[in-house]
């Protein structure tokens, strides 16, 4: 039988099974932790399936229309409920005890099959939701690099790793050139414009594995795991000829870098970062639009 069909009929059997009832919009049908005794059709109206935070905050998890069916798996795997219902709107349900809706999908297995199936696309849906959720949390909204949050977890593991490996790391600091005359003379949205294509150009450059952020403003940052003070700097000005040599839609762009590495110039993620943000200073006393790595 087509999953279709059998959920079809399982909606139609648990009509007629169902003891029916009405929620008024608001009702509590269950808490986390109740036990999973019975198995309910929404006949009309929404349910909603909530998480209630320890300070009595609401977070809607699933929205449940006419013809949902819900409670099924507590009902299977004999667990407590793992989430709250309440009813959005005025409802109508039908409500099969537990043991009748086991003795159910003995006799018809194909609609255990269609439930299981169900579950599967659930499963899915709310991965590609937490995934979403965790890009978005990570992520610069403006040039979809990194943000400054994750771009200092990554640094303090990668900095770990690098102590017990030996291996060598490198940071990169950038900062686009006069952004501020910039940003004057052709407005904040060419200015915005100007920083997501300066994002794209160091996406496009760095190598696969290579994290990078914008570190606030106008400034951006490159986390190197592996790669030397030379290598670095050659990445560095990669970037810097690149973006010397886009169009933009506004005027020309130019950016400076200052490179640091571990362990040769800093032995902690502070002083690492210091002598990265330094040799950018001494990029933009220099007279701009060029890479500092030199130590001093």
């Amino acid at each position: 039988m087509p999953v279709t069909d059998a959920v079809s009929s399982l909606r139609s059997l648990l009509s007629e099974l169902g003891e029916e009832c009405d929620l008024g919009a608001g009702t509590v049908l269950w808490r986390e932790g109740d036990p999973g005794d019975e198995v309910v059709l929404v006949k009309d109206g929404v349910l909603q399936v909530v998480h209630e935070g320890p300070e009595g905050d609401v977070v809607v998890l699933r929205s449940l229309e006419s013809g949902s069916v819900l409670g099924e798996i507590a009902c299977l795997d004999g667990y407590p409920r793992s989430a709250s219902v309440r009813a959005a709107s005025d409802c109508r349900i039908s409500r099969v005890p537990a043991a009748e809706f086991r003795e159910l999908l003995h006799r018809r297995p194909e609609i255990l099959e269609a439930l299981l199936l169900q579950q599967a696309q659930i499963v899915r849906s709310l991965t590609g939701q937490v995934t979403r959720n965790h890009r978005r949390a990570i992520t610069d909204p403006l040039t979809r690099l990194y943000n400054l949050g994750f771009f200092t977890e990554r640094l303090n593991m990668e900095l770990e790793r690098a102590r017990e490996t030996g291996d060598p790391l490198s940071l990169v600091m950038f900062d686009i050139d006069n952004f501020k005359h910039y940003n004057d003379s052709y407005g904040h949205q060419q200015g915005n414009a100007a920083l997501a294509r300066v994002g794209e150009i160091l996406k496009g450059t760095g190598r696969r594995g290579d994290i990078v952020a914008r570190y606030g403003g106008e400034e951006f940052v490159a986390l190197l795991y592996g790669a030397s003070r030379d290598e670095a700097a050659r990445f560095a000005e990669s970037v810097r000829s690149a973006v010397a040599a886009a169009a933009f839609a506004e005027g020309r762009v130019t950016i400076s870098g200052g490179v640091a590495s571990f362990p040769a110039d800093a032995a902690t993620r502070d002083a690492l970062v210091e002598r990265a943000d330094r040799n950018l200073y001494h990029a933009k006393q220099a007279g701009r639009n060029r890479i500092v790595a030199e130590t001093e």
